[in-house]
Formats: structure tokens, sequence, C-alpha cells
């Protein structure tokens, strides 16, 4: 190689440094569609794109398992911890997608996709069931030690609320306090042994969930 051109290659270099950290990490962002950047929270069938979130094998990241194997690559996620005291949240991106299965526990839908999560130290503090939600939002709010999330812009903030049933964690999400507001979401996360129950009727009662309200 000669001087001229190794000169050249070290030029571009540095400049990838300069620029973007990497030219690897401009590519990273190419792969990045439209659709994933704009991805609402509600489904075509209205309801809010939410999951109950674990940790996968590795145990270095978090993940969900859908019955969506449609979801976009890159799409924005928020992490709700709401078992933590207090709660946090983290904001993240949708990670790859995979038959292999997520949770450690019985095996869901022969027909779900289990998708990683990509979000900065999503493992620290990690605490409970984490809430996943899915699609553009605004960044996530702190009310005293509570989360609040604008999922319906105009509309009062969400807040997300997690307790223990005989084997199992109800997750769920309320437009206001919960158990003292509708319930907008809700999700049964089997254990598979015996807990400390906690909950109430208003945690896990069918007819109160209704997203569309």
């Amino acid at each position: 190689m000669t001087a001229p051109h190794l000169l050249r290659q070290l030029s571009i270099a540095m400049a990838c440094m300069t620029i973007g950290a990497a030219c690897g990490g401009e590519r990273r962002t190419e792969e990045i569609s439209a659709e994933a950047k704009a991805l609402t929270v509600f489904g075509p069938d209205g309801q809010p794109r939410m999951f109950a979130g674990d940790q996968d094998s590795s145990g270095t990241r978090l993940c969900f398992e859908s019955a969506d194997t449609t979801l976009p690559y890159g799409a924005p996620v928020t992490v709700i911890h709401a078992a933590a005291f207090p709660q946090f949240a983290i904001a993240g991106t949708l990670g790859r997608r995979s038959r292999r299965p997520c949770f450690p526990g019985p095996p869901g839908s022969v027909d779900s996709i289990r998708y990683a999560v990509e979000a900065p130290g999503d493992t620290l503090g990690w605490s409970g069931v984490p809430i996943i939600v899915l699609g553009k939002v605004a960044v996530a709010q702190m009310r005293g030690d509570t989360v609040l999330l604008a999922v319906e812009p105009g509309k009062l903030s969400w807040r997300f609320r997690t307790c223990a049933s005989g084997e199992g964690i109800h997750a769920t999400a309320w437009s206001g306090t919960p158990l003292l507001s509708p319930r907008r979401w809700h999700v049964y996360y089997y254990l598979g042994y015996d807990i400390e129950p906690d909950c109430t009727p208003a945690d896990y009662k069918p007819d109160s969930t209704d997203a569309r309200r």
C-alpha cells in the first residue's frame, strides 16, 4: 500500500470517528425504517401494544413474546418498572425477533415470537415484571414515586401497577390513579409457584379493561 493511499484510509477512519463515533453506527441507523420510527402505541384493533417483559436467556437484555410477527425492528420502546420503588422508566428500541422462548416458565402460544428489547442499562435495578410499551409516545414523567406516560395526547396520563395473585403477576395500566380510574390494559404473567397475593378484584376484573374508551 502506497503512502498516499494509506494516508487517505486514515483520513476516512478519523472522519468516521469525528462525525458519528463510527461509520458502522450510520449503517445501523439506516436499518431502522420510517414505519418503525412512526409506529403508534395502538394497533389496528384499537388495543395498546403493551407486553409483560422478562430477561432473555442470556440475562443481558429484556424481551417479550407476541403473536404479532410483523413488529418492526427499531421501533421506539418505553420500559416501565412498575414494581420498583420508586418506579422508573427507560427508553429503548425494539430488537430482533426469533422463535426461541423468552420466558423461563411454561411456554406460551406456539405462534408466539420472541422480541428482544434494546434499552441502555435495562437490567440495572430490575425488579418484578417490567411493562413494555411499544410505539411512539412522549417521554415518561415522574410524579413523586410514580411513572406517568402520556399515551393518549390531550387525555390523562397512564399509570402502571403490578400485583401478585396466587401463582402469578397481574400487570395493569390505568388512565389515572390505579384502582380508582378506568383500567386500560391488563396482562397476567404466570410464575408457576405460590406467592403471597396482594391483588384486588379491580386488578383483574374482565369488564374493567377497554383501551378504546
